[in-house]
């Protein structure tokens, strides 16, 4: 039937697992000794959460074992929307065996928020081993194993038990649902969402209830095979519910994959104007603005809900607008924004912990260290001042010191995401990629969506040769939380390389209905992976045969540049004249085709001259064509190694994705005489893409050239190694263990060398 349809799982239990912790609690606090939280229960009790932070604070600092206490703070800050600080209270909380089951609740709610379906299955079972016939903690662990979709017959149970214990409870279909599909067992799943239906209308459910039950019966319907259908429930969905937030998502993504992001703007926009106070419709359409290239509105828009008379409001909409700031790498005006809502925050006594920290981090990003660091030492909390210390420390080329540090932030905090991410990050400077792997994979278990924690992880662990376990990493709940576009990408290489037509054809399809502007570098990479499997000479039928594609058009010029080289490399050179001469016909003023015709007479070996004029009228028509730029500055670099340092640094500028140009650039500029500044280079493109053999051998190269051969030169060349630089970098790490005197692994290395290349000629 395709994908599961796609239900919030917070719009069932926003009303019941806190609630029932709440109550939980509440007939817990008659049972405590003493009273010394009495005024702080009834401000929770009577709604005011933030206020009682401060006061639990001190309490715990002189009290760090009151399980209540705990319960309490950890229950405020998960209301607050601090979920992600709370964990531990909560956690200290439920050593307690009167509050277990409070806490667990709560916790397990917030673990199912953030899709943590593992985690909601522990704390859940605890919480039912202690009260078996808890309505709330089955429900979630029915959602968490149907959402996890690791046992549909232990989610179905689950389900099936709350509705025996509570007729009432009919949030419990949606876990139902999503078993039966699981199992196969479509017929009865729909018999399951129409009666849901008839019950929901019955018992006057609340909206975001009905919602649910809407977008759902839509999905249905476009799974189904009944399009029209399912176009006219989601018009009816959004009729009913204009301005809910999850309907807007739901219907906005179908119109996404229908490849209609034009009119997935407008419902954005109608719902923002239907609700312009809701901030999180304002920010989406600030981001779908974003996306379409207006970014004057974009930013009106944001910045007009900075001017609200209440400074609460105030102040979220400044850190809304530091957030879209930062998305365009505007780093210093993001922290002066930031700055501004914390500025808002103090002065009515709304600071919390997390908008501070995100103040201190926005400063780190902006390069105003010490600031960040002043900033750091007024936070309440110990994980957060660790966590500011590592990042400067990360910015500063520290990464040792940085690790020092989060090691200490984690130790109390270890449920962070991105705390984990960036230990990875800093691991994988130092050369640990065993240490980054594994902070990864911790990063995401804790959040998948959190970071682009699973691409990073994918990406070394396919440069180490082990695409199996890279593609693994990319699916982990991608079903529910997408991996990111790199990723995705990344995932249609893999799949080629293993062989996966199937699911390349899938994710292809995917990414050419929701980013039509990625369709062309989405063939280069199933192309590259399929080179890598096959051969060029497949990955080059590939290219000539997909369907849809028109290489006359410049937007699909990142597939035909690939066809070319494919070309090239498989000695059927001429096959790619009549795909470019068709392309030039038709746009001869293209920039970008006419950079693909100096490249296809650079590789086809003609004069030097024939192809600069190419080069020179692609940068004419293109300032900005990184590939025109590069291939000038390769002309010139034994010539003019200087005037070439100059094409490629305009190149990764133009393109700073690719650490190609970079490294071009470095290589000139130590054959023009600046070694020091190509060593700054690639040091900066290695943070950037450590798992580049090339810039790890470059770098290495560069040491030994200036009679340098730390444990850093010894690791960069192990780096090479690792990442399949084959025999160049196996004889570099031979000439840093030969320069360390270390000739035992010198030889070594040197042997390896000449095996694989004699393996290679013998291929050949």
């Amino acid at each position: 039937m395709g994908d599961d349809p796609r239900p919030t799982i917070t719009r069932w239990l926003s009303g019941c697992a806190v609630a029932a912790g709440l109550l939980a609690g509440l007939a817990s606090i008659a049972c405590q000794d003493g009273d010394s939280l009495a005024t702080i229960r009834q401000q929770q009790a009577g709604g005011d959460l933030a206020g009682t932070l401060e006061p639990l604070r001190e309490h715990l600092a002189q009290h760090p074992d009151d399980a209540e206490a705990n319960y309490l703070y950890g229950r405020a800050l998960a209301l607050t929307e601090q979920g992600h600080l709370a964990t531990w209270s909560l956690r200290k909380a439920m050593e307690d065996p009167r509050w277990r089951v409070a806490a667990g609740l709560q916790l397990a709610f917030l673990a199912l928020s953030a899709y943590d379906f593992n985690e909601v299955e522990k704390i859940s079972t605890l919480v039912l081993e202690q009260e078996p016939e808890n309505t709330s903690a089955l429900l979630m662990r029915a959602n968490a194993h149907a959402h996890w979709r690791k046992d549909p017959e232990r989610a179905l149970a689950d389900a099936d038990r709350v509705l025996q214990l509570d007729p009432e409870k009919l949030e419990a279909y949606e876990p139902r649902i999503l078993a039966l599909l699981a199992l196969g067992r479509e017929a009865e799943a729909r018999e399951a969402l129409a009666e849901a239906g008839l019950r929901l209308a019955d018992r006057g459910a609340p909206e975001q209830v009905l919602a649910w039950h809407c977008t759902t019966t839509a999905v249905f319907q476009s799974q189904g095979g009944e399009p029209d259908a399912a176009r006219e429930t989601w018009d009816r969905c959004l009729e009913e519910h204009p301005a809910n937030v999850e309907v807007v998502a739901d219907v906005v993504s179908f119109h996404d994959a229908q490849g209609n992001r034009e009119r997935s703007l407008e419902i954005v926009r109608a719902a923002h104007d239907a609700d312009p106070a809701s901030r999180s419709l304002r920010n989406s359409l600030a981001e779908r603005l974003r996306l379409a290239g207006e970014l004057a509105e974009a930013e009106a828009i944001l910045r007009e809900a900075t001017e609200s008379q209440d400074p609460a409001l105030a102040a979220a909409a400044w850190a809304d607008l530091a957030k879209f700031r930062q998305g365009l790498g505007e780093y210093t005006a993001a922290a002066e924004a930031l700055g501004r809502a914390v500025e808002l925050a103090r002065k009515i006594g709304a600071i919390n912990p997390q908008l501070a920290f995100e103040y201190a981090d926005a400063l780190v990003l902006a390069g105003r260290l010490d600031r960040a660091l002043e900033e750091a030492e007024e936070l309440e909390i110990e994980a957060l001042r660790h966590l500011i210390r590592a990042r400067v420390a990360q910015e500063r080329r520290e990464p040792a010191r940085a690790l020092e540090e989060f090691d200490a932030g984690l130790r109390l905090w270890p449920d962070n995401p991105w705390a984990r991410y960036q230990a990875a990050t800093a691991a994988q400077e130092l050369g640990d990629f065993e240490r980054a792997l594994e902070e990864f994979r911790y990063s995401i278990r804790i959040s998948p969506g959190a970071t682009d924690a699973r691409t990073r992880a994918a990406r070394q662990l396919y440069a180490e040769g082990r695409p199996r376990q890279a593609l693994e990493v990319l699916r982990t709940a991608g079903a529910l939380v997408p991996v990111d576009l790199e990723g995705q990408l990344l995932t249609v290489r893999v799949s080629a390389l293993l062989g996966d037509m199937m699911a390349v054809r899938t994710t292809l399809e995917r990414l050419h209905a929701a980013h039509p502007v990625w369709a062309a570098r989405a063939l280069r990479e199933a192309a590259e992976g399929l080179a890598r499997r096959s051969g060029p000479r497949v990955a080059m039928g590939m290219l000539g045969t997909a369907p849809g594609i028109d290489y006359r058009q410049p937007e699909y010029a990142e597939a035909l540049r690939a066809f070319v080289r494919f070309a090239h490399a498989a000695g059927e050179a001429a096959a790619a004249d009549a795909l470019l001469d068709a392309a030039l016909e038709h746009r001869p003023d293209s920039s970008a085709f006419v950079a693909i015709r100096g490249l296809h007479l650079e590789l086809s070996g003609v004069p030097a001259e024939s192809v600069r004029e190419a080069y020179a009228r692609a940068v004419e028509l293109g300032p900005r064509n990184a590939h025109a730029l590069a291939g000038l500055a390769r002309l010139m670099v034994s010539d003019d190694p200087q005037a070439a340092v100059g094409l490629f640094d305009r190149a990764a500028a133009a393109d700073p994705s690719d650490p190609a140009w970079g490294l071009d650039a470095a290589r000139a500029r130590a054959a023009a005489g600046d070694p020091d500044r190509a060593a700054r280079q690639l040091d900066a493109l290695l943070l950037e893409h450590p798992c580049e053999a090339n810039l790890a051998v470059e770098r290495a190269r560069l040491d030994l050239a200036r009679g340098v051969a730390t444990l850093r030169t010894l690791e960069r060349a192990q780096r090479a190694v690792r990442f399949r630089g084959g025999v160049e970098a196996l004889e570099m790490l031979s000439q840093v263990h030969r320069a360390r005197n270390e000739t035992d692994q010198a030889a070594e290395a040197a042997e390896r060398a000449r095996v694989l290349r004699a393996a290679q000629r013998a291929e050949s």
